[in-house]
């Protein structure tokens, strides 16, 4: 028998399981995404410098016939798109020589 100020706790056995720790803070006291100021001037001058140069591989792609383009011409659109090193070897490597024949 319990008394009426008596509390009976009842439980379904299970182990009551500890908090999860918090996510710690890398020792600069800064999380990954927040960039100080020449970060973020270095990251918009790289994002400025590859679409610049994807536009400027691209417009050279549309202009140039498939005979004057080492390897598919879908291959280096994708790679110019993606990657700013693709641009760079589309100038490189993809090009053959020759005059290009202006497409109207």
């Amino acid at each position: 028998m319990t008394d009426e100020n008596e509390i009976v706790e009842i439980t379904n056995g299970a182990v009551p399981r500890a908090a999860a720790p918090a996510p710690t803070v890398p020792a600069g006291g800064r999380g990954p995404f927040e960039l100080n100021q020449q970060q973020r001037l270095v990251l918009v001058l790289v994002l400025v410098v590859h679409v610049v140069l994807a536009r400027l591989t691209l417009r050279d792609l549309r202009r140039r016939p498939e005979s004057a383009v080492r390897g598919p011409k879908r291959l280096w659109r994708a790679w110019a798109t993606l990657n700013t090193t693709g641009s760079v070897a589309y100038w490189i490597f993809g090009r053959r020589g020759g005059p290009t024949a202006p497409t109207a």
